[in-house]
């Protein structure tokens, strides 16, 4: 009998067992819109219910009875990570005091001055494209609800600019790339959990070990968003919007403007987030003359705020409506529950069953690890963070810390990978999903953009940062390793041929069959993901024949999966 499953007569084993059970258990429920309530609410719900049962067992079969049951909430909240919530909350913070000065209009009107100049209308495209990759909120609903209005105005509803297809293309691929940029987020971002963890090795991996994986790979996905929407997603929907093709050549483009204030703001917003990310660098260069101490993220971006707030006399309603809260309070939630499962043994639980796992000829570590770090994708929530924050711990057990199954090298190249999997799959999350947003603003059905989200995800974002971590950003944290520019260029150039190809093929197939059309995705998602797990896998162990194909089945399961939770609802197998 396997070890692992032998650990299970340890009664703190079958009830960790039983609380993760209950706690995703709920979460699917919310997904399939069986409980209808906020996330928030129901991850208060089951941190609730976690820590009864938790309560309860301590009281009556643990060892020191009442004594465990008691410290049972300080167990509990020791798992709620204080700075990423704060961090968070300063640049909503900062976000907010840009909206409300009229910030985001100085953006709009800058980039109206862009479209007009040398740079031309597609030349500006691009640029707002990746607008959210270079400011790097800590959620990409801000920049995307101050924008989304302006980009559906290039549409033929507004100044014309834009056909109906080539709308969608647009807004998608902006959407694909805010949709993932509170991944690398250095103020905030999701990623800053799995930095703190790879900390215990890399010294310096909080200066952003994860944050140049992400983006390059957010990067190149947005891309192919635009390409999967352009061959597959208009023929699949072609009756998916309520937009019109029709053009308004005599309507009058309206001039854009935007009060001082906003020109103001925006500097001091620009100025603020560059204090933020390089104050160790301008610390040094200025050490011999304006010495400073170093100040934590929060405070430059509070601060920053303030002086926003002063300068151009905003009033506090403004300010306060420019702030989101919902990715703050679902992080909240999310860190309340991974600690009720940690201290209810929960993490303990799913290590062993994923070491069970790994006991299958078929799938092995690398088949495991390669269903883990799509976990997120396919088990989609409308906050990365809330998964994230519960299944980040569970490496540690794998590690050279725990069953060390995995080398630090290993943990790291995971954690690219899992890390802009799971903060990008908030957009196809049918939750409360990001993805929403964008869809609502092209006015087309719900789940309109999921296809597109999930397999570039799968297929791009996966791989990718992987082979950036591997190949490249290892380097820098460890002397160890040294950058091979000829593997990441080769195996990037690969990854996105493949997709190219897959997405050609699927694009050329689809038709006004849905039982064909579901195939045809079916084995478009196969291939494309299949192979993004041998990649994956190849990073980890190299050219080791076992763990290739073990990679692959894992990709196998992960298509199947994302094929009944997020196949396009028009559809059908």
């Amino acid at each position: 009998m396997p070890e692992a499953l032998l650990a299970f007569k340890d009664p703190r084993l079958l009830l960790g067992l039983f609380t993760f059970v209950l706690f995703f258990g709920i979460i699917l429920l919310t997904i399939f819109r069986k409980i209808n309530l906020p996330i928030q609410t129901v991850l208060f719900l089951s941190t609730i219910l976690i820590f009864i049962v938790g309560f309860v067992f301590r009281l009556f079969f643990s060892a020191e009875g009442k004594l465990e049951a008691l410290l049972l909430p300080n167990e509990m909240l020791r798992g709620v990570i204080i700075h990423p919530i704060t961090a968070m909350l300063a640049g909503f913070f900062l976000a907010g005091a840009l909206n409300a000065s009229g910030g985001f209009d100085a953006i709009r009107v800058i980039l109206e001055k862009l479209r007009k100049s040398p740079l031309g209308l597609a030349g500006t495209l691009v640029i707002i494209c990746h607008l959210p990759l270079l400011v790097q909120l800590p959620c990409g609903r801000i920049i995307a609800a101050a924008l989304l209005p302006l980009l559906f105005s290039f549409g033929s509803q507004g100044m014309g600019l834009l056909s109906k297809t080539q709308l969608i293309v647009f807004v998608g691929a902006f959407s694909r790339s805010a949709w993932g940029t509170c991944g690398p987020s250095p103020i905030g971002g999701v990623a800053q959990m799995g930095e703190g963890f790879l900390g215990a090795h890399y010294s310096t991996a909080a200066n952003g070990i994860l944050r140049a994986p992400q983006s390059l790979s957010l990067i190149l996905a947005t891309g192919f968003m635009a390409l999967f929407l352009k061959l597959i997603t208009v023929k699949m929907y072609p009756k998916g919007t309520s937009l019109s093709d029709e053009r308004k050549e005599d309507k009058k483009e309206e001039e854009l403007s935007a009060p001082w204030s906003g020109y103001i703001a925006l500097v001091i917003f620009v100025v603020s987030l560059f204090f933020a990310l390089f104050q160790g660098q301008i610390q040094f260069l200025l050490r011999n003359h304006i010495p400073f101490p170093l100040m934590p993220v929060q405070t430059v971006l509070v601060a920053g705020a303030l002086v926003i707030l002063l300068i151009t006399k905003v009033r506090l309603e403004d300010f306060m409506a420019g702030i989101i809260l919902l990715p703050a309070a679902s992080m909240a939630a999310g860190f309340m529950a991974a600690g009720a499962l940690e201290a209810t043994y929960g993490f303990q639980a799913l290590a062993k069953l994923l070491e069970l796992v790994k006991e299958f000829p078929l799938l092995g570590v690398a088949g495991m690890m390669a269903i883990y770090v799509q976990l997120q994708a396919v088990v989609a929530l409308a906050c990365s963070r809330i998964l994230y924050a519960a299944l980040v711990p569970v490496l540690y057990y794998f590690g050279p810390g725990g069953s060390n199954l995995l080398t630090w090298e290993q943990l790291a190249i995971i954690l690219a990978a899992y890390s802009i999997n799971a903060a990008a799959g908030c957009a196809q999350s049918p939750a409360g999903g990001c993805g929403m947003m964008s869809e609502g603003a092209i006015r087309a059905e719900t789940g309109y953009f999921s296809g597109a989200f999930s397999l570039t995800g799968m297929a791009l974002l996966m791989p990718l940062a992987a082979i950036a971590m591997k190949f490249q950003t290892l380097s820098y944290f460890d002397s160890g390793v040294e950058s091979d520019f000829v593997m990441l260029f080769v195996l990037t150039a690969f990854v996105l041929i493949v997709n190219w190809i897959v997405f050609a093929t699927v694009g050329e197939k689809i038709g006004e069959d849905c039982d064909e059309n579901w195939w045809v995705l079916f084995w478009g998602y196969m291939v494309a993901t299949v192979i993004a797990s041998i990649v994956f896998a190849y990073c980890m162990y190299g050219f080791a024949v076992t763990a290739l194909a073990q990679a692959a089945v894992g990709g196998a399961v992960v298509t199947i999966i994302s094929m009944v939770l997020l196949a396009p609802k028009n559809v059908e197998a």
